[in-house]
């Protein structure tokens, strides 16, 4: 009786490590089938047409149509004063602005800014999967019951102490 128990048992916790693998291999796939979906070059790679069409349509949509205001009539000098405040103040807002020179260092760094930022989120998503995966350990390791002792040989360190074998 005591051996069905063991083998159940031990069915029981190899089936639950088997779930528990089975449980990670899931969400790696839901993750990568996640960055599949959002991965919009895979899009337009596979259906250059439609993102082609999509593009225009957004493009369409976004740039305001021409407006053609009809001039008034007759302009008199309060109306002459506000188009000089108008023109003056676009001509100001037209200039260039001054631009610093960029030295050899700024232009370094904006040329590893980026390689700096993804390289920075490839360790973030290693640390996370890591941490993930010792989290799932941790939890497995809290879950399996402690060992239970098994029935030795006669007088041996499975019987009480002050028993004989008779």
């Amino acid at each position: 009786m005591a051996t069905a128990t063991t083998n159940s048992a031990d069915d029981v916790l190899r089936r639950m490590a088997q779930i528990r693998h089975d449980l990670h291999m899931d969400v790696r796939e839901v993750v990568a089938s996640a960055e599949a979906v959002t991965d919009w070059q895979r899009y337009i790679r596979m259906y250059p047409w439609a993102a082609l069409g999509a593009a225009a349509t957004v493009g369409y949509l976004l740039v305001p149509r021409r407006h053609h205001p009809r001039p008034p009539a007759i302009a008199g000098p309060v109306d002459m004063a506000q188009v000089r405040e108008v023109v003056e103040k676009s001509a100001e807002a037209a200039a260039p602005p001054r631009e610093r020179e960029k030295g050899l260092i700024g232009k370094a760094l904006g040329f590893a800014w980026p390689l700096a930022v993804r390289a920075a989120q490839g360790y973030a998503a290693q640390y996370l999967e890591n941490w993930i995966a010792q989290q799932q350990q941790m939890m497995m390791a809290a879950e399996a019951p402690p060992p239970t002792a098994q029935p030795g040989p006669p007088g041996g360190p499975g019987r009480p102490r002050g028993t004989s074998g008779h």
